[in-house]
């Protein structure tokens, strides 16, 4: 995460002189003050850098760019806790050559020595010589170069004019040696090796061996200078590539968009709805997030989508997403990456010329059961859905960024899935037509090769092909050794279940299947199963405060129900009481914040750690599973930083029983109404209504707490609750849009006894109820 200089400088029809000292200088006090505190931290400086070459032909700063030493900017950006960048491509300088210098530290060494006879290009622009390799003189001039730059105390090298690649998709000049040998002498250094632009893909394995990232497109600037400084085409010609590069992406390298130019309206060449579109594009393929803007010049919505915490926790997830379908079929796209834990990133696009609808089908996705759903860039919950979701009359090139997170069920990885790890020689075997999930599989040859794969939930099922030609595989779960399966059949069988396993506790564990016999071992997809957490904010009035702590609502940072519980005073605690076998603590990490000791049933446990450089929400800072069936009760304790928050507690292993609308106990006084196959997402698609101020509905059940779960409307109001005939509370049930199966009011912590739930409308033209949760 970072900025690059090379847009402004073709923006500004500057070239070199935009990247001036004065002007580095300000763009990293820019970054400083308004991008930092978000993740942003490289200052990277393209083209036009350098002034000539030293006395063994090393690349060395223009001193007219920077009159007080290279090196003194280098320490100015460090200082303000940054990493820089500089450029290069590959070859030898001319004059170097001309000169038949010597090779620093490697005595016996000249140029001419390791040049290519005839002398050829290295470079897409015929600005360098290329050298020969097989001499180890080339491998100490690059060594020497590397040195001389990491002594300026350089983190970053963007590595231009790669080939294959940038403009000659063959070998007729090859820069492969070049940058085998640019990444042997950075890697001592610890220097990011960024390799551009347009590479090309079919040489990925040698891309993902050598760099830590690799452009996969041309420019992304527009070079209209003084006009803009991108264009919608130049980012809506990255999502086939997107496509075509989902795979590779991962731990150690990643996919190159090029730079983000979505900082300021008037100079991007973009609408608002296009920017918001190119940020959740870059971030949910995890792509590299540095503008191109002049970080001096930011407008308020372009600092609102380069800051929103939500979306960048997206992108450094590092799980790229990938589309339902092949993107060149519809405008209307639909993108997904399953995060391994029961919750999905989803992208709406919709690049077509018209508004348009674009749906979300769970199944489509791997999802099978309901989930709620979160619009990241808004920071709202929007409800939940039980098959799908839909975004109506989403505008020309607008798009929606989603969080999807089930309520229990199950939830498939397919063996392309990135979190699948594999270990030895395995390839990919796609459009088979034999039958597979998503008709592909993975597979190999060579024995004790292995997959695994981590993920949170309560057991997993191996899916794959047994067949002739298949053998024996060893099961491991969590590093043990469960049992030895079998994949052979005589004919071939898709999507057999070969191994399962439940009863695990509600936790990350990693399942590892390793060859051991047969021509061939197949992998073509995992199941697993996801408990159904019972979510309690941190207004319940089952959590019990002790200490001087107050309520902070509608903060907008994307907690759970937009608020949270905080206090400032060390050994104030909360503490809550449960039915279930587990518990998770689930509040805001930042830098005001420090250490909570936690208790489970009076007995310390740890102290964990609230504080982070930049704010995340909605983190969990500590959980526990496998307690005993029954009743338990949590505390967390205030022990050091400035302010500890709740933003709420979810416990699993207790039950939850959902009573529609429409179910027997449920009595209604006044002039309601059944609407029934609205088709909004209510649960069982119906909800009762009534126009009428002083009218109610009543259930009378047997358990320890109740939620209430309705519509939020603009055409709707307050409604007064009452538990046992006693007013708890009087709740809004107004949006300006609509939401569906909100949680509006919930209690837990009651005696286990019969109680009755009573909700009588006040104000609004509708009050409507749509079903209620009893935790027995």
């Amino acid at each position: 995460m970072g900025w690059s200089s090379y847009s402004m400088q073709v923006y500004s029809n500057a070239g070199s002189t935009w990247i001036n000292e004065t002007q580095i200088k300000a763009q990293s006090d820019a970054m400083h003050t308004i991008l930092q505190s978000h993740g942003y931290n490289y200052i990277n400086i393209d083209a036009a850098w350098n002034g000539g070459i030293d006395g063994y032909g090393r690349p060395v700063p223009s001193t007219a760019l920077y009159p007080s030493g290279f090196t003194n900017l280098v320490n100015y950006v460090h200082a303000n806790g940054q990493k820089i960048g500089i450029y290069m491509i590959p070859g030898m300088s001319p004059a170097a050559y001309n000169a038949d210098l010597p090779v620093f530290g490697a005595p016996g060494c000249t140029m001419q020595d390791f040049v290519v006879t005839p002398l050829r290009t290295a470079d897409y622009w015929n600005i360098g010589y290329k050298m020969d390799f097989s001499n180890p003189c080339a491998q100490s001039y690059i060594n020497s170069v590397a040195n001389l730059i990491a002594s300026w105390g350089v983190d970053f090298v963007k590595f231009d004019s790669v080939t294959p690649g940038s403009g000659h998709n063959d070998t007729s000049i090859d820069s492969r040696d070049d940058v085998t040998a640019w990444a042997a002498a950075l890697l001592p250094h610890n220097i990011w090796f960024e390799l551009s632009w347009a590479l090309d893909h079919n040489y990925i394995d040698l891309w993902k061996s050598k760099a830590n990232g690799w452009r996969v497109n041309w420019d992304v600037e527009s070079y209209d200078p003084g006009v803009s400084l991108t264009n919608w085409a130049s980012n809506v010609r990255l999502f086939p590539d997107a496509e075509l590069w989902w795979r590779d992406a991962g731990p150690g390298g990643w996919n190159d968009f090029d730079s983000l130019d979505i900082g300021n309206g008037a100079m991007d060449g973009l609408t608002q709805d296009e920017r918001r579109t190119a940020m959740s594009l870059w971030s949910m393929s995890s792509a590299q997030l540095y503008t191109g803007n002049d970080l001096t010049n930011l407008d308020a919505f372009g600092i609102s989508l380069l800051t929103n915490d939500e979306v960048i926790a997206v992108n450094q997830a590092g799980h790229p997403a990938h589309p339902v379908g092949a993107v060149t079929t519809t405008n209307q796209q639909v993108w997904y990456a399953n995060n391994g834990d029961g919750s999905y990133t989803v992208g709406l696009y919709n690049l077509g010329s018209a508004a348009a609808t674009v749906t979300v089908n769970w199944n489509d996705i791997g999802l099978n059961g309901s989930a709620t759903v979160r619009d990241l860039w808004t920071h709202t919950d929007l409800g939940t859905f039980n098959s799908s979701f839909s975004s109506t009359s989403l505008p020309s090139h607008a798009s929606r960024l989603l969080r999807v997170v089930t309520n229990g069920g199950t939830v498939t990885a397919n063996n392309d899935d990135t979190l699948v790890k594999y270990t030895g020689a395995w390839q990919r075997s796609y459009n088979r037509g034999f039958g597979d999930y998503q008709n592909d599989v993975q597979f190999t040859q060579t024995n004790n090769d292995y997959f695994e794969y981590t993920f949170k939930g309560t057991g997993v099922d191996v899916i794959t092909e047994k067949d002739s030609s298949q053998g024996n595989v060893d099961i491991y779960v969590d590093g043990v050794f469960k049992q030895t399966v079998s994949t052979y059949n005589a004919t071939r069988l898709v999507q057999q279940t070969v191994y399962s396993i439940t009863g695990l506790s509600n936790a990350s564990h990693t399942i590892k299947g390793v060859k051991k016999t047969g021509t061939y071992m197949l992998l073509d997809k995992l199941v697993f199963s996801v408990a159904t957490p019972i979510p309690i904010n941190d207004t319940d009035a089952g959590i019990t405060y002790s200490g001087s702590w107050t309520l902070n609502g509608s903060r907008g940072f994307g907690d759970y129900k937009d608020d949270v519980h905080y206090t400032s005073t060390n050994n104030d605690y909360f503490q809550y009481s449960f039915t279930g076998t587990g518990v998770e603590v689930v509040t805001e990490k930042d830098s005001a914040q420090g250490n909570i000791d936690i208790y489970v049933d009076g007995v310390f446990k740890q102290t964990v750690n609230t504080y982070n450089a930049t704010r995340l929400a909605q983190q969990t800072v500590y959980s526990i599973t496998g307690l005993s069936s029954g009743s338990h009760t949590i505390k967390g304790i205030k022990k050091t930083g400035t302010y500890m928050l709740l933003d709420r507690i979810s416990f699993t292993g207790g039950s939850k029983i959902q009573y529609n609308n429409t179910a027997a106990g449920m009595t209604y006084s006044g002039t309601w109404t059944l609407n029934g196959n609205r088709g909004f997402g209510d649960y069982n698609n119906d909800i009762h209504y009534t126009s009428t101020n002083n009218d109610y509905v009543q259930f009378t059940f047997i358990g320890t707490g109740i939620e209430w779960i309705s519509e939020k409307e603009a055409g709707q109001g307050d409604v007064d609750i009452y538990i046992d005939n006693v007013f708890k509370q009087t709740v809004s049930t107004y949006n300006a849009t609509r939401l569906t199966q909100q949680s509006l009011y919930s209690i837990t912590g009651l005696t286990n006894a019969s109680h009755t739930f009573k909700a009588v409308k006040k104000t609004g033209t509708f009050m409507l109820t749509d079903s209620l949760r009893v935790t027995p």
